[in-house]
Order: structure tokens, then sequence, then C-alpha cells
């Protein structure tokens, strides 16, 4: 089916050729990548398709102004020119607006066998990807929401909805006390034999929105976050990390949240360490990124060490983000879900929770869609809604609860990150590997962590925002190239709102401080890589297309940039129905129930008071235990 029209068609085809021209070893962008656009188009979303379409006839009409011609009727040298033009512009909307309009072309191009043969990467088909379904008895114990035939009445002592790092746990350590607990999932439960290993597919399986979640602001910020059973725990890298005392101590000390420290919560991080079988990656999975990172930062004289990850069994497939096929990473979807459905635990799938019974102050039933066209109602003695931080507020927000305070959905944090490339004379291969199994940690008191990124092809080429000859002798020496990205412990503060679709809104500004914050990590990743050997270093900054030597550096670290100015993604929000002492601050008491409402808790990110520094689905899970506790010692 075709998805374009003729001139659209035609418009693709001028950019693919512009953007991707043929090199020594690679094809360039022709009529097989529009016909592989076309077909990522129909697998995808009518949304989707609406706006590529509408991001062509953007570029078709916009280059009138300059070149007097519309795009798909200038010569390859003059579209490129053009795009190069728009890619080096100090207008954020116009650089952003660029990498929109590449990015499809991109995947479809490099999502594609024979462009990773001709590189020598690994392909998704190459992969030792274990497939075995294994028929379990806690199986039986799942609803699918999607084969219902009529309408869903259940009682119990529970309902949690969201089956992600905070729901699962909290549902497991409920059960585990011998409680009736139904655990409900917006998304479908995905067996290991759907992972396929390719980014662009699994993305529209596994992540909400099918990864087009965006935070709109100064900057512009992709937010991922998992769809599924499992939630964001089944697309994470598997980095495991215990919050630090000074957070908490941050949190005593401002917030009055005298409950927490490392001591109190050290029992509970404990467990989760247990459950995961979180242990340190081994040194020869974290591949060629691991090394030249390790020897950069031991010239440097920098703390570095493999990273702490839920996954004993992992054997570097590098796909960790899309799923993992092989069932190594202890996502909740084979932890916490799992052995919550032994213990008797109920899991409803594709399960939308629109609307809650409230009765003299008391939270009594959960209902709400069911598939496409049914309807659940949950009844229990207490709910737990664990939505994640940008679907819990969605969700109160569209029930029409919590009025009385003006924090659902505020509070936002998201750990801004961003990556350097490099390029080395020595073979890296991000391909094989753990994608996050290294860390640079000198920097965690300033609010800087430096983790692996590393990305299989075609996720590289989104990140090379470069266009023509230059993108293309990228994109072959990939084998040679070396991604490792930062996160930053951000003071800036954003606001998730329900939006078309029941989506979230989410509306972030980057502020000057954590701006200069990324600017200082980035210099410091340039000069590990320098540290390291690398013969081009890429901060990927405005200006600054590349970095080879020390006077490049000082003019890196001299220069102050704006957010707008730094490519951004976020994997960590947090903080919007933080709890806290005060109602006017805050949504849910400390014990995690909502100031508002009675037997309405909240145990998800959403709860966490701040940024964390380091990755949160530890400080989740043992939160999640903990409110899981409370909640069996109030029941009956």
């Amino acid at each position: 089916m075709s998805m374009l029209s003729p001139r659209e068609e035609k418009i693709a085809l001028a950019l693919a050729a512009a953007a991707i021209p043929p090199g020594a070893t690679l094809s360039g962008g022709d009529d097989d990548t529009v016909a592989r656009l076309e077909q990522w188009l129909a697998d995808g979303s009518s949304l989707q398709a609406r706006g590529v379409r509408g991001l062509l006839w953007a570029a078709e009409v916009s280059a009138l102004a300059s070149t007097g011609h519309t795009l798909s009727h200038l010569p390859r040298a003059k579209t490129e020119a053009l795009l190069e033009k728009w890619r080096v512009s100090r207008s954020h909307a116009r650089r952003s607006f660029v990498r929109a309009l590449l990015s499809p072309i991109k995947i479809a191009h490099f999502d594609h066998e024979p462009t990773h043969e001709k590189i020598g990467s690994r392909t998704p088909s190459s992969r030792s990807l274990t497939q075995v379904d294994e028929v379990q008895r806690w199986t039986q114990q799942i609803i699918d929401g999607n084969e219902a035939s009529e309408d869903l009445d259940l009682e119990c002592d529970v309902v949690v909805i969201g089956s992600g790092a905070g729901g699962a746990a909290c549902a497991y350590e409920l059960a585990s006390r011998g409680r009736a607990v139904v655990l409900l999932e917006e998304g479908d439960f995905h067996r290991r034999s759907s992972f396929t290993a390719r980014p662009a597919e699994m993305s529209r399986k596994l992540y909400r929105d099918q990864g087009m979640t965006v935070a709109l602001g100064n900057v512009g910020i992709p937010v991922w976050a998992g769809r599924a059973v499992g939630g964001s725990t089944v697309i994470n890298s598997g980095t495991c990390y215990r919050a630090t005392d000074r957070i908490f101590k941050k949190w005593r000390d401002d917030m009055g949240l005298e409950e927490f420290s490392s001591e109190s919560l050290d029992p509970y991080f404990s467990r989760v360490e247990s459950m995961l079988q979180v242990a340190p990656a081994k040194m020869d999975l974290t591949g060629g990124i691991g090394r030249v990172i390790s020897r950069g930062a031991s010239a440097l004289g920098m703390s570095h060490h493999p990273l702490n990850r839920n996954a004993p069994d992992c054997d570097g497939q590098g796909v960790c983000c899309f799923g993992c096929p092989t069932g190594a990473k202890r996502s909740t979807d084979v932890s916490y879900v799992p052995e919550t459905l032994k213990r008797g635990g109920v899991l409803v799938t594709a399960a939308r929770a629109d609307a809650f019974d409230i009765e003299r102050g008391q939270c009594k039933a959960v209902r709400g869609s069911l598939g496409k066209n049914r309807r659940f109602r949950i009844r229990a003695q207490a709910t737990v809604v664990a939505g994640g931080a940008l679907m819990t507020p969605v969700i109160l927000k569209r029930a029409g609860l919590l009025k009385k305070t003006s924090y659902v959905g505020k509070n936002l944090s998201i750990h801004p990150a961003s990556k350097v490339m490099a390029v080395f004379d020595e073979t890296i291969d991000m391909g094989s590997g753990i994608p996050q199994g290294y860390a640079v940690d000198e920097f965690k008191d300033e609010g800087i962590m430096f983790e692996g990124a590393s990305m299989p092809l075609d996720l590289t080429a989104l990140g090379v925002p470069w266009v023509g000859a230059r993108f293309t002798e990228m994109m072959e020496r990939y084998r040679h190239a070396a991604t490792f990205g930062f996160m930053i412990e951000d003071t800036s503060r954003g606001t998730v709102r329900a939006g078309m679709g029941g989506s979230p809104l989410i509306t972030y500004d980057m502020n000057d401080f954590d701006a200069q914050k990324m600017g200082r990590a980035v210099s410091i990743l340039c000069e590990i890589f320098l540290a390291a050997g690398a013969k081009r270093v890429a901060p990927m900054l405005p200006g600054f297309d590349e970095v080879r030597t020390t006077s490049d550096l000082a003019k890196l670290r001299n220069t102050r940039f704006s957010p707008s100015e730094f490519e951004v993604t976020a994997y960590h929000p947090l903080g919007t129905c933080r709890i806290g002492v005060d109602p006017k601050t805050s949504v849910c008491r400390p014990d995690h129930e909502t100031h508002e409402i009675e037997s309405l808790y909240i145990a998800d990110g959403s709860a966490v008071p701040s940024a964390l520094g380091v990755n949160p689905q530890m400080t989740i899970m043992a939160m999640a235990l903990r409110c899981g506790e409370i909640i069996d010692s109030r029941l009956g």
C-alpha cells in the first residue's frame, strides 16, 4: 500500500539522495529507501504518517524562500547545501525541523540487513536470540483484555495500576503477604519470541506512543517510556543504582522527609538487588566502548568501573532497549510480575483506567476500558496508581481526582542526557556488547554521570546530525566509532498534562544552570575520548562538529551554550505526584497515600520527590516495596 503521493515520494527521494549520498561501500538514498520508508509508515500509526507527510511538504515549500524553487526540483548539490544550512542554523526550531525531517528517512535506509552487511556490523538475524516461550502455570493468571468477550468485574484486596518498576514491586510485596492483588496494565504482554532486535519494530511494540513522546519547550526533548507488561524496565539498559545519602539528606533537610535515608531503605534495596540479581557487568561484555573509556578515564585519573546491572546471564546481544530477547535482563515482566502471579495475583492487560469510585473520601474501585470495546470494574480495599511519572498524573486528571492540589503533573524532572561520538583507528564494534555497561562517576557529586550509550547501526544514523558525504563517511566508519553518554541531575522542572488521545503532554524548559552543566559534561567526555586516543571527536554542538586538539578542547570549555543548542534525550521522568509532608506542595504523604483521598496510593517514579542523579529503577522499586508493606499493615 502506497503511503505517499507521487509528489511526496519525489520529495522523499530528493531528501534521501542529498542526505545520504553513495559512499565507498554504502549505497545512497534511492527509490528503495523511499519504498522502505513507505513500509515503515504503513507499519506505524496514521498520526505518524500524517506527521511525516507534513514534514515533507514543509521542506518542499521552505526551499522556495532561499532558492526560488521547491525542494524536489533542486539539483542534489543544492538540496544538500540547503539541508546543511538548516542543520547548522542558530535557530533551534530549524535544527529540530531538519532532524525530524531526516530521521524517518535514515531509519528506512539503515534498518536494512544488506546495509548492515556492507558495513560489517551485526545484523538482527545474526544475533543469537533465544526465543523459546515456555508455558508456565503463572501465565494462566493473565487475562488478555484484547480477547475479552464480556465486561470484567472483579473484587480483590488491592488493585495496582501499572506493571513497571513501582507497580510490579508493590504488587509482589502485597501478594507475598497473602493479599489478593489485581495488576492492571494498559499495554500488552510480549513474549520473548516477539523480540526481534529491530529498533524500529520494537519501538512500536514496547514504547509509549511508539517512541514519539516529546517534551515541548526551549529544547524539545524525546522522553522515552515503556507501554507493555514491565513498563519502562523492558526497554531500559538494566543499570542499577541505589539513590545516594546526599539525595536522602536533601529530602530530609529541604522537604522534611525524615523517613528516608540510606539506612532506612537499605533492607528494601537489598531485597530488590536479590530479586534482580544485581551484579557488575562483565568487563569483556562492555566491548570496545568499555575498553576505550577505561583507558581514557585512567589516563586522566578519573573514577570509572563496569556498571551494576540486573542481567546476570547477559551474553552481550546489545539490544537491551528493545526488549531482551534472551530474558537475561531481569525486567519486571520476568521478575516481579511472574512472582506476583505465582502467589495468586491476577494480571489484566490492555486495561486502561479512566475512573475511580470515591465514597466518603475513600477510593473503593477502579473502572476503565478493556481491549477495544469492553469495560472493567475492580473493587478493592486499596488502590495503587503506578502508571509512571508521565501517565499517573494523566490518569488522575482524566478521572477528575485530587482537585485540591495544584501539584498533580508538576515538578517533573527528567535527567537530561546527551552523548559524544568519537572515531578511533582501532575497531570498536558498537553493535556487540552491552549498550550501557560502563561508567565514569568522578563527577557524580556535581550531578553528572557518564554511562555507556553504544547504539546499533540504524540508531547511530539518527544520532549523527550531519548530511551529505560527511554523513555517509561517518556511517561507513561505524565499526570504528564509539559513543558514550551522560546525564545530569537537573534543577529545571516541567509539567505533564493530559494530551490528545490520552497521551501525556509534556512541557519542560531547561534553565541556564543545567545548560552549563551539560556543556561541562560534553567537554569532559571529549577529553576522555582524546585521552583514549580518538582521532576525531564529535560533540554534536553548533560550531563544534569535531574536536581534535587541545586548543579545540579549550575553546569548547570556554563556550557558553544556550539550552536549545544541545541534542537532548531523557529516560527518567520523576516527581509529578511527589510525596511530601505539606499537602499544598505535594500530592501524597510519605506513606504514599494521597493527601486528599484515603486508600488511594501512588507508588512509582511520580512519587519520587526530586531528581536522583542516578538511574531510578532501584529507588522506585525500594520505595514501592515499602509502600506495599504499609498498605498490608492497614488492611483488615
